[in-house]
């Protein structure tokens, strides 16, 4: 991982090795079943399984980032006869308890 870059950044580059690795996970995917439908011991590859399930946790923690980013700034486009703190207070909790 990389330090000291924008948490943006990070999820766009995020998005663009998820692409990437989705297409290295199919293919694992096709030769582990060609490994068994050979009749051959299926090969694992235990850092492949972390970097999904790292992935998978980044995933989740930039969707979050950036869902919060998006409501808080929606939050500048309301008028302030329109503010709705109950509604506002309810989001920010719903989003800690995520």
């Amino acid at each position: 991982m990389e330090t000291g870059i924008a948490p943006r950044e990070a999820s766009d580059r995020l998005t663009v090795f998820q692409a990437k690795f989705d297409e290295l996970w199919r293919k694992y995917t096709t030769y582990s079943s060609g490994e068994e439908l050979f009749g051959l011991e299926v090969t694992e590859y235990p850092d492949l399984q972390r970097i999904k399930k790292e992935l998978t946790l980044l995933q989740k923690l930039y969707q979050l980032y950036n869902t919060v980013l998006d409501t808080v700034n929606g939050y500048y486009d309301i008028a302030w006869t329109e503010i709705d703190i109950d509604a506002i207070n309810q989001q920010l909790v719903d989003f800690q308890n995520r």
